[in-house]
């Protein structure tokens, strides 16, 4: 199946990504598809997330989440062998592990962290943190990639998490984009808003509709269709719900998706599994 959500990587794309870094020079439909091919690439699931963007040093790139270290160690079959703790000077917690692979390649990395002021409960989950922050490390280390950790990007204070992509969109001018007759039952997403949540790691996008209504969904991919659609001026068939915070976007179906079968159509958020 092809959709919007999955547009091709041109040349240009891949030359402006290797070159330059920065993912923000990227149309949010070039940064899907190259999110897409990087999970693809490694052998990983897209839709369990698992990067993030984030701006460190001016320019958005990609940090991997648990998720992704998880997926690498069983795909790969990495086997991880805690070598050695250490407290250094009585508060500093340092982890070594020690990844290893069925060709008996080996790799090492180090998971470090502050122990100073800590007590009890709190003294123990650090410790926790810096083990897992080892395993980790090593894993994207001996599976290739060359990507923070979200355990390090925790401790990194200019470091900005962010879902990319999913800005103010104003809607296009009505002399560029004249309204188009709508079929009956349809409307036009009007604009796409994005704002943080109590969650560093999750965006609330707001949709406005040309009906006036205005739904909100934290997910991402309905978010992305709901602009690429907003781009095009493509005429849409919604469904929202009501909930105790407002109306929540569930469904945006085009008038090109009533003719797929059932199983073809797009995504919606009862389809993703976060």
């Amino acid at each position: 199946m092809t959709t919007d959500l999955q547009p091709t990587v041109d040349a240009s794309t891949v030359e402006r990504v290797l070159l330059d870094g920065d993912l923000a020079k990227l149309t949010p439909a070039q940064r899907v598809s190259y999110y897409t091919r990087v999970c693809d690439s490694v052998g990983l699931n897209p839709l369990t997330r698992p990067f993030e963007y984030i701006t460190l040093n001016g320019k958005l790139t990609l940090y991997a989440r648990r998720e992704a270290s998880e997926q690498l160690r069983r795909r790969n079959h990495v086997s991880i062998t805690i070598t050695a703790r250490e407290l250094l000077e009585g508060e500093t917690y340092v982890v070594t592990a020690k990844a290893t692979l069925p060709d008996n390649r080996c790799d090492e990395s180090i998971g470090v962290k502050s122990l100073k002021g800590l007590v009890g409960e709190s003294r123990a989950n650090a410790m926790m943190t810096a083990e897992t922050k080892s395993k980790r490390r090593v894993t994207l280390s001996i599976c290739g990639l060359g990507l923070l950790d979200e355990t390090e990007v925790e401790t990194i204070p200019e470091a900005k998490p962010q879902l990319a992509g999913y800005a103010t969109l104003p809607a296009p001018p009505p002399e560029a984009a004249p309204l188009p007759v709508l079929p009956e039952g349809f409307c036009l997403i009007e604009r796409i808003d994005s704002a943080p949540t109590k969650n560093p790691k999750v965006l609330r996008f707001r949709v406005t509709l040309s009906t006036g209504e205005v739904a909100a969904t934290i997910n991402p991919m309905l978010a992305s269709l709901a602009e690429n659609c907003c781009q095009e001026r493509t005429p849409v068939r919604v469904k929202l719900e009501q909930t105790r915070w407002g109306p929540e976007l569930k469904s945006i179906t085009r008038e090109k998706d009533l003719e797929m079968e059932p199983d073809d159509l797009p995504l919606t958020a009862d389809d993703i599994p976060f």
